[in-house]
């Protein structure tokens, strides 16, 4: 009996310490990027992209979730700005959107360059964020 609870409870341990992994790789780019996800998105880990090369990084990241893109870009407009990014252009400054993008901004913060772009396709919102050096 005792070897049976032993063996239970070591499964129970390993089931639950690889969803726990499981669920810090979820959001990879987006940490590295320092950039919370947004409630309701979740990161597209495929479309996940980072180089490091001697004149910085650069990175690529992508979110999707069924939450209108307006909250999505009302959301990242208070964020970055505590986060210490600088919106440089946005919708208001006259920036014109990349592709579908319904709303879209660059933030610049030290070196690094920002650019997220929201899209929405059949109700649900695919942010994209693109890191490049100045």
């Amino acid at each position: 009996m005792n070897k049976l609870l032993n063996i239970i409870s070591v499964s129970l341990y390993i089931t639950c310490g690889s969803v726990s992994v499981a669920q810090d790789q979820q959001n990879v780019m987006l940490a590295d990027l320092a950039i919370p996800l947004m409630d309701g998105t979740v990161e597209n880990l495929e479309a996940a992209l980072l180089f490091d090369s001697p004149d910085g990084r650069i990175i690529n990241a992508e979110a999707n979730g069924a939450v209108a893109a307006g909250e999505v870009y009302q959301y990242y407009q208070a964020v970055l700005p505590s986060l210490g990014w600088n919106v440089s252009q946005d919708l208001s400054s006259g920036m014109a959107c990349e592709n579908n993008s319904t709303f879209c901004m660059m933030a610049v913060r030290e070196e690094e360059n920002l650019t997220l772009n929201i899209e929405v396709n059949n109700s649900t919102s695919r942010i994209t964020y693109a890191l490049s050096p100045n």
